[in-house]
């Protein structure tokens, strides 16, 4: 059914119908979704009159001013706004995450986190903290210290999130929260890559294997993920001095007694150099979420 408003020209799609005189809501409407409803069809009639109100170069005062109107984290009272930049670790039925909010924008993130790793990082494996650190010079340390075991630096936490669908074999024309795939650049060669790195507990230089993989195109045929039983062993290491080991004798790693020496695909040496995404800027958390809130709250999405 229609839900006819103002002066019954703008028509939307409801499941309850207004009374003939578009002055009264249906029983099952209660005023404050309805209000929460008439805010989301003004924002984005704001955003097509003016772009640069909701664009991803907004700063994120204005997305602070705008997420405090409309309620918290919880986007104008619909479905929670899934990029959450507070975040320090996520566990899966699979994995674990390590994550990092660098004050240069974007987001690191460790996929598929070791015990060794959390070592690595002075965590606790097994009740790892949860949220990121409020002073933004400690968490740029941990940032950088995250790195060092071939953490990816992504443009933001939604091009991760469009990065990993293509990498599970999702299919291309679908939304993943709120964004359309078959719209979105393939994943870069940075972005794809596979690494593991081993540091030696003696504190001499580090161990670097990195491989191609075949989920969005091959560019390295010589060069692809050893796909047997020695990636399953290689997460079975107890420490850093074991996962050193296996890397140089199973997977053919290269040793680099200064990290400044590498010159491979891995975001090692990143951090001074660091001003742009791989497929657009880094974004600051609230111009991610400026930009899931364009995405989906479309009029044909309320």
């Amino acid at each position: 059914m229609n839900f006819i408003h103002g002066n019954c020209n703008a028509v939307i799609s409801y499941p309850e119908p207004l009374n003939a005189d578009c002055g009264s809501l249906p029983s099952s409407v209660s005023e404050d979704t309805f209000s929460r409803i008439i805010i989301i069809v003004v924002l984005v009639l704001v955003s097509s009159l003016s772009p640069s109100f909701f664009s991803l170069g907004t700063k994120p005062t204005t997305r602070n001013n705008l997420m405090a109107y409309l309620g918290g984290s919880n986007c104008a009272g619909g479905p929670e706004c899934p990029f959450d930049p507070s975040v320090r670790t996520v566990f899966t039925d699979t994995e674990a995450r390590i994550y990092a909010w660098p004050s240069k924008g974007g987001v690191i993130i460790l996929d598929t986190a070791e015990a060794i790793d959390f070592d690595f990082l002075g965590l606790d494996p097994l009740e790892p903290p949860l949220k990121r650190l409020e002073d933004q010079a400690e968490e740029d340390a941990f940032a950088q210290r995250l790195l060092l075991l071939g953490a990816k630096w992504w443009d933001s936490e939604a091009r991760y999130s469009i990065v990993s669908e293509i990498e599970t074999g999702g299919t291309t024309h679908r939304r993943v929260n709120g964004f359309h795939i078959d719209e979105q650049r393939q994943p870069t060669m940075r972005e794809k890559r596979l690494l593991k790195a081993g540091w030696p507990s003696n504190g001499g230089g580090v161990w670097v294997a990195e491989f191609d993989t075949v989920w969005a195109g091959v560019d390295e045929e010589d060069n692809l993920v050893p796909y047997d039983e020695d990636i399953g062993r290689l997460r079975m290491a107890r420490t850093m001095d074991e996962r050193c080991a296996m890397l140089r004798d199973r997977f053919e790693a290269r040793f680099y007694q200064d990290l400044k020496d590498y010159k491979g695909y891995g975001f090692f040496n990143s951090w001074d150099g660091k001003k742009d995404g791989e497929v657009g800027p880094l974004l600051m958390p609230g111009e991610t979420q400026n930009a899931w809130i364009k995405a989906h709250y479309s009029l044909g999405q309320i």
